[in-house]
């Protein structure tokens, strides 16, 4: 019976409310799907009142949203089953449900405000929102996944805000959109929810308005001496590291490259790991990869970077990024932000004093776990200079870009080929997308298996490989040499809305009555 207590009807409700939201985002993009989803979850904190009752809420609303909106998480354990399969259940119920813990936070704090109009109601709840969602995005190693401003990709004039206010200015606005039908949930509307309702109104006016005028080709510059070329060789999974197959696919990288005339191009691009090799173990492996770097030109390509220690065995691992002139290795980029329980075990140590090494060696399959770069760095070319990302780098808005060198483009390479035809490639590609939008300048992303693409600066879709086909593109760079105010001021104009959106929670004192 303490079952069925447990997993009670509001409960059922809100977790297919929160299930029903991941259809807001890519590759759906129902944008409906946040309306109906939120405005559900508003009403039914509404009615109410027991905190714990509103933590379960919050979860079950969270935990729906997560697993729907990160299942494809568990295909990646798929991959190699015998080894990983025991974690499924992990990746379908433990980490929905770590997640799910922020939204029940989320519940218990916007419950706490006692406001009386609904306007204020919606305000405190689009805030509160916004502060979990940047505490997901940061706390421990963050997980910055499906933000719901994502869910305004249906068209991109409404992003071009981000170029302001970034991705949490339109997780803000797009929370208050989504409640716009509470406004009317009562028979009789007070004057300020009508007030309220008619600047939601103007908003949506004014960001598409904005959105029209902000995508100016004007601003663009084509550099048509610079032309790219992108290569997916859309190598699978389950043989990319494959011994017997590891050579081939990486032949198949180069003669895909190189079915093309290359006279033209000044950088061919690969995946992340691309070169299934240690370029600075394999001397001869260069005189392979120079067939690929074209005249006065560079390769850029994914590849591992390994240290030893004095008796020559390994201290570090990198995930990394090679550049390759026609002389050799010219410069190289580590990977920063790693992915938890991929390429790093967090707590490592403390696992270790506790005797859990197998449990280690389980999650990591006995090899080491990778090492941490140095951050955001811009690396240069003859041609032109861009930060370098590698996999989900990309998805941390703030940790892009080094401030005090402006690239001309954005470099992600990743390998998607863990998660199939699940909507995890999609999204990735959508958050990428976002980071070209925030920062004015233009994104060339390359995926093993897809999405591959070159993204403008108001994240226009120029070129692109679709998810599981092979094949190349080439692409003129675009520069854009405006900075956005994103770009420039960073979070400032978000916490100046911030400020403007807690005018109308402040209380107004009473006004005294001499009237005795």
């Amino acid at each position: 019976m303490s079952g069925i207590k447990f997993f009670t009807k509001q409960r059922m409700l809100v977790l297919l409310a929160g299930a029903f939201l991941s259809l807001a985002f890519a590759p759906v993009y129902f944008f409906v799907a946040a309306i109906i989803s939120l405005s559900f979850f508003y009403l039914a904190l509404e009615q109410e009142n027991r905190p714990k009752e509103i933590f379960w809420l919050g979860f079950f609303f969270g935990f729906g949203h997560f697993l729907s909106g990160i299942y494809w998480i568990a295909i990646s354990l798929t991959v190699d089953a015998r080894q990983f399969g025991w974690l499924i259940p992990f990746a379908l119920v433990i980490i929905p449900s770590i997640l799910a813990v922020y939204l029940g936070l989320f519940a218990l704090t916007y419950k706490k405000l006692l406001f009386t109009e609904t306007y204020q109601k919606i305000l405190s709840f689009a805030l509160c929102w916004l502060l979990f969602e940047v505490l997901r995005a940061n706390l421990l190693s963050g997980f910055p996944w499906n933000l719901l401003g994502y869910a305004w990709m249906f068209d991109l004039h409404f992003t071009q805000l981000a170029s302001v206010f970034g991705i949490y200015g339109l997780s803000f606005f797009a929370v208050l959109v989504a409640l716009f039908p509470v406004l009317f949930w009562k028979r009789k509307s007070s004057f300020g929810n009508k007030i309220f309702a008619a600047f939601l109104s103007i908003f949506l006016i004014g960001n598409l308005t904005f959105g029209y005028f902000a995508i100016d080709d004007k601003k663009l510059l084509r550099d048509e001496k610079t032309k790219l070329r992108l290569v997916q060789a859309n190598v699978k999974q389950e043989i990319k590291w494959e011994e017997n197959q590891k050579y081939q696919n990486f032949l198949k990288t180069i003669l895909l490259t190189n079915s093309k005339n290359l006279d033209d191009i000044k950088a061919v691009i690969w995946a992340e790991t691309s070169t299934p090799y240690v370029i600075d173990d394999n001397p001869g492996l260069l005189d392979h990869l120079k067939s690929a770097v074209p005249k006065n030109g560079v390769l850029i390509t994914g590849a591992l970077r390994v240290a030893y220690d004095e008796r020559k065995k390994v201290s570090d691992v990198w995930n990394s990024i090679f550049v390759i002139n026609e002389k050799g290795v010219s410069q190289h980029y580590d990977k920063n932000h790693l992915v938890p329980f991929g390429e790093y075990v967090p707590f490592h140590r403390f696992l270790s004093f506790l005797f859990l090494d197998t449990f280690i060696d389980k999650i990591t399959g006995g090899g080491k776990g990778f090492s941490e770069g140095e951050g955001a760095q811009t690396l240069m070319t003859e041609n032109f200079s861009f930060s370098p990302l590698i996999c989900y780098e990309v998805i941390f808005s703030s940790e892009i870009v080094n401030k005090n060198h402006r690239p001309d483009l954005l470099v992600n390479l990743t390998n998607d080929a863990w998660f199939g035809r699940s909507s995890g490639p999609y999204q990735h590609f959508d958050m990428a997308r976002m980071r070209a939008i925030e920062y004015g300048i233009p994104l060339v992303r390359v995926a093993g298996t897809g999405i591959s693409a070159f993204v403008d600066p108001f994240g226009r879709i120029i070129a692109k490989i679709d998810l599981n086909h092979e094949g190349i593109v080439d692409v003129v760079l675009i520069k854009n040499s405006e900075p956005t105010i994103y770009a420039t001021y960073g979070l400032l104009p978000l916490m100046a809305l911030i400020a403007l959106a807690m005018i109308p929670l402040i209380p107004r004192k009473k006004q005294k009555n001499d009237m005795r």
